[in-house]
């Protein structure tokens, strides 16, 4: 599938957005490709707030390519006319085939409209969008899903004139665990008509931050009134609805769903741990961050975005329940940070410790149980060692099967590690095989603008996010109406099969 052939035309990429994201995974991979002649990146776009850390960044790994830099604006509405013309201008002049988005989500739908009427092919990080906050106004909270359908709509008309793709970067559908999932499952559907009857997971980020820190940290934000579900929290709904459309069964399948959530706010967080709490675990030390008293922390966190969000949703088929499915995520989590100052990288390097499960039943046939569990926040050096329990790289599965029901050749118990599962060698034992696999939708992109691949064949196109949009959309409505102590359950169609 990734193997690569030269393109016939030069492919011309641009990046919006180089932070700790493009700088860990889609910058390194594209100036691996230019170097074997498959792609090249020459534009990247940033804020000017940005500019020093940028050119710093780019100095230091030799990287050259022309950044153009912009002025914040309103990033709900669509670039200003003013960039739009400039960014234009330069897309043009540069013969650019495709654009990489890796802002902040406020800002994705802008870039996405823009990308979309100059014909370019996309690559954006998840979410679709999320709107500044999302987590307390219904509008907004709406407004998500809206946001969605838009940008669907606008690509679909550009599809008349134009083959593209808009690639949404959700690397859990490329992974070879998942994808062993996917194929057990849709084994079982197969052999006995069984769909999948009920999902649990959960996901923790490992992130432990502080107080004021949750006031003044504009990387990943939660000032903004949006955090855990519009970040990683995405990855979850959208790997679950995966999990579903793999045993659907057409006759069986829901068409309406039942949401409810409940949100751990700052305010929570605060009240589980508060500053007297931090001085006992810092000491004097701790008092030059105590910059505003816990009365005066909990009334700036009164609109700010959630920690953790617990959601039940009910797949409904005529009315009827058909599936349970528990989506429990998780920032305030066991976490390796035990120092005072944040560490300059946000993203890997602040003490970061993933954990994540995932329960999948099909009635009496089969249980799958997925989990990958990380002991250690030090992730940039990996060994073998590491695909076991506790490991950087940990990837377990376990299936519990019917054995009577499917036969004297089938064992009641398989186990399968990422190692093992791994027939396409994409592991590479000094990186995290998450980040081996966001290479691979990079991989799949270019593919694609090389003629390579075909637009069907691609896993992640805007086309198939329809459910996971709608979710993260109901669940802060969820919690909007909670918070207005009206009737919490949210209920919607089903529009994606």
């Amino acid at each position: 599938m990734f193997d690569f052939l030269k393109p016939n035309k030069s492919i011309n990429l641009m990046i919006v957005g180089v932070g700790a994201h493009a700088r860990r995974i889609y910058i390194p991979v594209i100036n691996r490709l230019a170097k074997k002649s498959f792609c090249n990146l020459v534009l990247g776009v940033d804020l000017a707030g940005q500019r020093e850390s940028v050119e710093e960044y780019l100095k230091q790994k030799e990287i050259n390519i022309e950044m153009h830099y912009v002025e914040k604006f309103d990033a709900s509405i669509k670039l200003p006319p003013q960039i739009e013309e400039e960014l234009t201008k330069v897309v043009k002049e540069r013969n650019i085939n495709g654009v990489v988005i890796s802002t902040e989500p406020i800002s994705h739908k802008a870039y996405a409209k823009w990308a979309l009427k100059l014909g370019l092919n996309i690559l954006m990080d998840k979410p679709i969008t999320t709107r500044e906050d999302v987590s307390h106004d219904i509008k907004q909270a709406q407004g998500i899903y809206d946001d969605y359908r838009e940008l669907l709509a606008d690509y679909l008309s550009l599809q008349k004139k134009k083959k593209t793709i808009f690639s949404i970067n959700v690397q859990r559908r490329y992974e070879a665990g998942f994808q062993k999932v996917f194929s057990l499952i849709n084994e079982v559907r197969n052999r006995f008509n069984a769909p999948v009857t009920s999902i649990q997971s959960m996901h923790s980020d490992g992130v432990w931050i502080f107080p004021n820190e949750i006031v003044e940290q504009d990387y990943h934000p939660y000032n903004t009134g949006y955090r855990k579900c519009s970040h990683s929290g995405y990855h979850i709904l959208d790997i679950d609805w995966q999990f579903y459309k793999a045993g659907l069964i057409k006759d069986k399948a829901a068409d309406e769903f039942e949401l409810f959530t409940s949100f751990l706010t700052s305010t929570g967080l605060l009240t589980q741990f508060n500053q007297k709490d931090y001085l006992k675990y810092f000491g004097k030390e701790y008092k030059s961050e105590m910059k505003r008293s816990d009365k005066e922390l909990k009334g700036l966190y009164e609109n700010y975005g959630e920690i953790d969000a617990f959601t039940t949703i009910r797949l409904l088929k005529e009315n009827v329940n058909v599936c349970n499915v528990s989506v429990n995520l998780i920032h305030d989590g066991f976490s390796r940070r035990a120092w005072l100052k944040p560490n300059k990288d946000l993203y890997k390097g602040n003490g970061r410790v993933r954990h994540q499960y995932y329960n999948i039943e099909q009635g009496p046939f089969q249980c799958i149980q997925a989990y990958n569990y990380q002991s250690n926040d030090a992730h940039d050096e990996n060994t073998i060692d590491d695909y076991k329990f506790g490991g950087n790289n940990h990837f377990e599965i376990n299936v519990f099967r019917n054995k009577r029901m499917f036969g004297d050749n089938e064992m009641a118990l398989r186990s399968y590690n990422i190692k093992d599962l791994d027939t396409e060698n994409r592991l590479i034992d000094s990186k995290l095989y998450n980040e081996v696999t966001k290479e691979f939708v990079i991989l799949e992109f270019v593919n694609f603008i090389s003629g390579k691949i075909k637009r069907e064949d691609v896993k992640s196109n805007i086309t198939s996010h329809s459910m996971p949009a709608k979710f993260l959309s109901s669940i802060y409505q969820s919690n909007i109406l909670y918070r207005q102590q009206k009737n919490p359950l949210v209920r919607s169609s089903i529009d994606e099969r």
